[in-house]
């Protein structure tokens, strides 16, 4: 880290005042316009492809599992790692690489099984990629924001990130619905992928200009995986890890299926599916920077305790009605559930667990996780395809058009499990201020986060940095509270 890196004031952090942080950000928004113009569209690509729905499990969960596993071999290699910045961009430089020969898979092979099996080859490399650099860039953003930052700077990295994937996503399913009724949608595939091989190039720019200060691991501070799971019992931190692998393994359980039941069943346009899924993209870039506030005032274990149980319902709202508009409403809903859910759960695992032992830590649980995930979705694609026909309990028989949303309808119940079982077996890790759940309810319905985010976003984007410099933590949080 550099001298001046050091030398800020962390109470009137700002973005861009250190180089590195800058970078975070840059390095984020490219990422994310990644995600949205390719990640995104890997399963309607595996559709096109003409996957079949086990098939559609597969891609999603296999190359999971594969990256899952290659966070677990970064991890034990991290004390060999002399500069943790050359490992993540040649990660990120790997993965780049695998976008353009997947774009051109239907030009090479047409549909079927070559191309669908040279895909999932792909994607697991893709996954393995990004699984291997996943404890490094942990480990190094970690020493690079300090702690009493961690849950603002991330809700501002998280919304801009938000706002580059649905500038992405969005722009990107336009194009596929213009080239599909132009009867060339292979051609559409081959440009969205090509902008996505584009933003992880400029991804790896910004990584390169990240700081890389020293690391070491001593003997004593490294342990095993059979030792992590030994302790599990009596640890704070392994029961957040299979709480987060509980709740992961039921969202995989129908995860794959949305895009399939909306393209397949629903026979949604490319732009009708982007609207929908694009819709909670908006809702947590609007978001992200309120859930941030409240994270760092109020701690993560009780946006997880909300949160947890707001996402279990989630996949249970898909059964009331397939019209396009009330999609979109659920969306909405999804995504200010689960922009506080993701961002609890990483800032959770930052403070659970000391430097020195936080790639092996966030390697763990990413191989437990994967392992869940892996699980969850075979279990969906072998559930889909053997359910039956409709359901009865006394009198009333539910018999659905299609088999899909009973997948939707069980992996919301598996949700709710997990959160009655694990969401009480975990505490939070430092010193926060204490707020009752009903009175954080009220926050968050009487405080109108997205209105808030919205001014913000159009009107006060700037101004709102020029803030972070002027005021402390405390005078944020009253401004924001004062809404």
């Amino acid at each position: 880290m550099t001298p001046s890196e050091q030398t800020i004031d962390t109470n009137n952090l700002k973005p861009e005042d250190t180089p590195s942080l800058r970078a975070s950000i840059h390095d984020g928004v490219s990422h994310a316009v990644m995600m949205g113009s390719g990640e995104t569209y890997l399963g309607p690509f595996g559709i096109f492809l003409r996957a079949s729905t086990l098939q559609v499990g597969l891609l999603a969960s296999l190359p999971q599992l594969f990256g899952a596993v290659m966070q677990w071999v970064g991890a034990i290699k991290m004390d060999r790692i002399h500069s943790r910045r050359r490992v993540i961009i040649t990660g990120a430089s790997i993965q780049a690489s695998t976008l353009i020969p997947m774009a051109l898979l239907p030009f090479i092979f047409g549909k079927g099984t070559w191309s669908i099996l040279f895909l999932l080859a792909l994607i697991m490399v893709y996954q393995g990629a990004n699984g291997g650099v996943v404890p490094v860039w942990n480990s190094l953003i970690g020493d690079l924001i300090p702690t009493n930052v961690r849950g603002r700077f991330f809700g501002h990295r998280n919304r801009l990130t938000g706002m580059a994937t649905f500038g992405s996503l969005l722009p990107a399913g336009i194009l596929l619905y213009i080239f599909e009724r132009a009867g060339i949608p292979e051609w559409g595939f081959l440009v969205i992928f090509s902008i996505a091989f584009l933003a992880r190039l400029n991804s790896v720019r910004w990584l390169s200009k990240y700081a890389d200060p020293d690391f070491q691991i001593r003997a004593d501070q490294v342990f095993t995986f059979r030792q992590f799971i030994k302790r599990s019992p009596h640890s704070n931190f392994a029961k957040f890890v299979f709480f987060i692998g509980a709740i992961n393994f039921s969202v995989a359980f129908s995860a794959p299926y949305f895009a399939l039941y909306m393209l397949r069943d629903l026979q949604f346009s490319y732009i009708e599916f982007t609207l929908v899924t694009g819709a909670a993209t908006v809702t947590q870039f609007l978001t992200f920077r309120y859930w941030g506030g409240l994270s760092d005032r109020f701690g993560n274990k009780k946006i997880l305790n909300l949160c947890g149980w707001g996402v279990a319902v989630v996949p249970i709202l898909w059964l009331v009605s397939p019209q396009i508009f009330y999609l979109i409403v659920i969306q909405i809903y999804g995504g200010l559930v689960w922009s506080g859910f993701s961002l609890a759960f990483g800032n959770f695992l930052f403070d659970a667990v000391t430097p020195p032992k936080r790639a092996r830590c966030v390697a763990y649980q990413g191989l437990i996780n994967g392992g869940f995930v892996f699980m969850g979705s075979v279990l969906g694609g072998y559930a889909a395809g053997h359910l039956p026909s409709s359901i009865s309990l006394g009198p009333w028989t539910w018999t659905p058009a299609f088999m899909l949303p009973m997948i939707f309808l069980l992996s919301g119940f598996m949700r709710l499990v997990a959160a009655g079982i694990f969401l009480r077996k975990f505490k939070e890790v430092r010193s926060v201020e204490p707020i009752r759940h009903r009175d954080l309810i009220f926050r968050i319905s009487h405080i109108r986060p997205i209105a808030g985010a919205t001014f913000s976003l159009f009107t006060g984007l700037f101004v709102e940095h020029k803030e972070m410099g002027k005021k402390g933590h405390g005078d944020e949080m009253k401004a924001k509270n004062s809404q």
